[in-house]
């Protein structure tokens, strides 16, 4: 299937449309290049501060939603002929700090594949804030991982805002 030893590829997927189709170049390219993928979805943990059961009926759906995209991703990869290997990230940090530091343990990364825009209206103007805050630190770490910003297609961007 993937070529042994060889530098994957690593997608980050919020389950927006733009990330599915960032998702589906990095399959194409994945199965072009003989290379397994690394489906990272992250769970930014956020304490609400009110109530305690609010916090954990919070992060339960966070859990079962990502848990449902990675399983999403398998099931894409199993179809495209490629290896796919999920990872569900979690912590308090920014969610382009969590994408930075599982790069910065990864090892030998192809590179980094990344959709223009996630769920965020706001963050929908230009590129997406944590796109931006990505390209910006690895460049900034010197980490040696090429990305690559998957545009929006008007398809996606027509069901990002239904």
């Amino acid at each position: 299937m993937a070529e042994p030893n060889g530098k994957t590829i690593v997608v980050a997927v919020d389950g927006s449309a733009p990330g599915w189709e960032a998702m589906e170049t990095a399959l194409s390219l994945a199965h072009l290049l003989n290379r397994p993928v690394e489906v990272l979805t992250v769970i930014q943990h956020r304490k609400s501060g009110y109530f305690a059961f609010i916090d954990r009926h919070l992060e339960e759906e966070q859990h079962t939603y990502a848990v449902k995209i990675l399983e999403e991703g398998k099931e894409r990869g199993q179809k495209a002929g490629v290896e796919v290997r999920p990872h569900l990230l979690e912590g308090e940090q920014d969610v382009s700090e969590i994408i930075l530091s599982f790069l910065e343990g990864a090892g030998a990364v192809k590179f980094l594949v990344l959709g223009s825009h996630g769920h965020s209206f706001v963050s929908r103007h230009i590129i997406g804030s944590v796109t931006e805050r990505v390209i910006r630190e690895v460049a900034y770490r010197g980490l040696q991982v090429p990305v690559l910003v998957v545009p929006a297609s008007a398809a996606a961007e027509a069901q990002t805002k239904a």
